[in-house]
């Protein structure tokens, strides 16, 4: 299966920029959060967290955290897997420990499947369109 990825640039209004900072920022604290989750299972009860563990909480984490209701389930799930990449290349050695992130070194999220949506581009401009 072939992962293509689409990286686009936005132009949005003073409050879309707004929707969007603060949507980055909750991925920014949902990551910093699996990763304290991974560090304190640990230290604490000698467990290792998995991807599958920290997914599979998320519904617990959204009626916990309501702000988070409003962002897609899949977009979550994306952030979580991009903490279990991290701690897999450390420990193949690849990368160093993983830390927390400001939201200044955050720089996005992303959409993993494309359930919902398509995009209609020419290579120059594009548009959005339902499936």
């Amino acid at each position: 299966m072939v992962t293509l990825r689409q990286t686009f640039r936005l132009y949005p209004t003073a409050s879309q920029k707004n929707k969007l900072f603060y949507a980055r920022s909750l991925h920014q604290l949902l990551y910093n959060a699996c990763l304290a989750h991974r560090r304190y299972e640990w230290k604490v009860n000698r467990k290792s967290v998995g991807y599958l563990d920290q997914q599979n909480i998320l519904p617990a984490y959204k009626d916990c955290w309501p702000e988070y209701k409003g962002l897609y389930s899949t977009s979550l799930q994306g952030t979580v897997k991009r903490v279990d990449l991290a701690y897999n290349s450390f420990l193949k050695g690849l990368r160093k420990f993983p830390r927390f992130k400001s939201i200044r070194d955050y720089s996005g999220w992303t959409y993993p499947s494309t359930s919902g949506w398509k995009v209609n581009s020419n290579g120059k401009h594009g548009t959005k369109s339902a499936k």
